[in-house]
């Protein structure tokens, strides 16, 4: 029959934790002379020592620090188990599964002709004691240790001076435990990621030559879980939902002025000349003799910003939202217009790169946008970045609900809280809620052009 082995003497009905009943000196064993250690080898040589030398002993290396130890007695055959019964002090034979009490297996060894512990014991008959959880925990305690170094050392990375805004995100990082567990892994994960938002944002390039740039490989950002962890960074700095499709990837680096590539992200222009006669100059100059608008890749743009040009520059430049303004502008003015720059919505890499250039150059921008609650946003931004509203104020916003047209659309979405250069102007559209397009005004824009020449 099965009996408990927690009513038996010799086994206390202790739990199975291996904190209870914890001594430090259990599993260390003594140095012992030769003559002892060869009588404890060809004592314990003995088969009916089998469930002491191999089963106990594996239970108990797979922790060091345990106590008690299961047994499942059935791995026994007869004489073993009458043997373990008899060291014990077992009253009654047994099956199933007994908890051993190391320390009383200890005791007894030294109350034998044995006269050590158990860990000299095992030790002198089968070689040194392993500890697998001992090791494990070790290694994790290593690997715990190396991980909180990381993430000081990520704290104290240059990046996080010119982005402040990176420590909650780093914190957000380690929390979601999205990055490698591996500690050198993660380590140079990180190191990657800060080492490309320490030169972010940047004044306008391709995503490949902005890798090249940092990394010195031109692929190295187009996928993987460095780029991933990159553009999750950005989406934290931007306050930016995380992107989910190629084109929310898109719109972060653009956030950073970075494109996918040098020629698909391009600028609009009507009018617009640069000095110099480099190739972009004279592409421009011919435009604006033809009276056409020319669209500019952003490989164009930085050719020219990288080949120095001689000063010069336009007193004002317009720059407006949508393509029909330009469209309309060349129709009515053909190259007898006022340098105008369209952004096309949110400002494309080569748009802001231009702009940056012409306002370097000493040119004063104006912008003029949809009145809805996106054009507002797109306007806050250029705004921030140096250019002066161009007919963008309440005053503006009821003129043009004062003149009979046909009906405006509804404001829709997400209304924006305010508007730095003019504070009446949000309450002004809250009130009215419709929004006023860039083609409802198309008129007053193409004679400010026309005679502000």
């Amino acid at each position: 029959m099965t009996i408990d082995p927690a009513a038996e003497p010799g086994e206390p009905g202790e739990p199975d934790d291996p904190s209870t009943g914890a001594d430090d000196d259990l599993c260390q064993a003594d140095i012992v002379d030769a003559s002892r250690a060869a009588h404890i080898r060809q004592v314990l040589a003995g088969r009916s020592w089998r469930w002491l030398t191999e089963v106990v002993r594996g239970r108990w290396e797979a922790d060091l620090s345990r106590r008690l130890v299961p047994l499942d007695l059935a791995t026994l055959d007869g004489d073993q188990l009458g043997a373990m019964a008899d060291f014990l002090g077992w009253r009654t034979h047994r099956t199933g599964t007994a908890k051993i009490n190391l320390l009383d297996v200890d005791r007894r060894l030294r109350q034998s002709s044995l006269s050590t512990g158990l860990a000299t014991c095992l030790t002198v008959s089968g070689g040194q004691l392993s500890d697998t959880a001992g090791t494990r925990r070790i290694a994790r305690q290593a690997r715990d240790h190396a991980l909180a170094g990381i993430w000081t050392a990520a704290q104290e990375h240059p990046a996080l001076t010119h982005h402040p805004g990176l420590k909650e995100w780093l914190l957000a990082e380690r929390t979601s435990r999205r990055l490698p567990a591996d500690p050198t892994a993660r380590q140079e994960h990180l190191r990657l990621v800060l080492v490309a938002l320490n030169s972010l944002p940047h004044a306008g390039t391709g995503l490949a030559r902005f890798a090249t740039e940092v990394y010195g490989r031109a692929h190295a950002l187009d996928r993987g879980p460095v780029p991933a962890a990159l553009l999750r960074a950005i989406s934290w700095l931007t306050d930016s939902p995380a992107p989910e499709t190629a084109a929310d990837r898109r719109a972060l680096w653009a956030r950073m002025g970075i494109a996918m590539d040098s020629v698909s992200s391009t600028v609009l222009v009507h009018a617009l000349t640069l000095p110099g006669t480099g190739p972009i100059s004279e592409i421009l100059a011919a435009a604006v003799r033809s009276g056409l608008p020319a669209r500019l890749t952003l490989g164009q743009v930085r050719h020219y910003v990288e080949h120095p040009q001689p000063p010069g520059h336009h007193p004002v430049v317009y720059v407006c939202e949508n393509p029909s303004v330009v469209e309309s502008a060349a129709e009515a003015l053909h190259g007898d217009c006022a340098p105008l720059v369209c952004v096309e919505g949110h400002p494309s890499v080569a748009a802001n790169l231009l702009l940056s250039t012409l306002r370097q150059a000493g040119a004063h921008l104006r912008y003029h946008g949809d009145f809805d609650w996106a054009g507002l946003a797109i306007a806050t931004d250029m705004i921030a970045t140096g250019a002066t509203p161009w007919r963008f104020s309440a005053a503006d916003y009821c003129e043009t609900l004062a003149t009979p047209r046909a009906e405006l659309p509804p404001l829709r979405d997400t209304p924006v809280t305010s508007a730095g250069w003019d504070p009446q102007l949000v309450p002004a559209m809250t009130t009215h809620a419709v929004a006023v397009e860039e083609e409802h005004v198309i008129q007053t824009l193409i004679e400010d052009l026309r005679t502000n020449l």
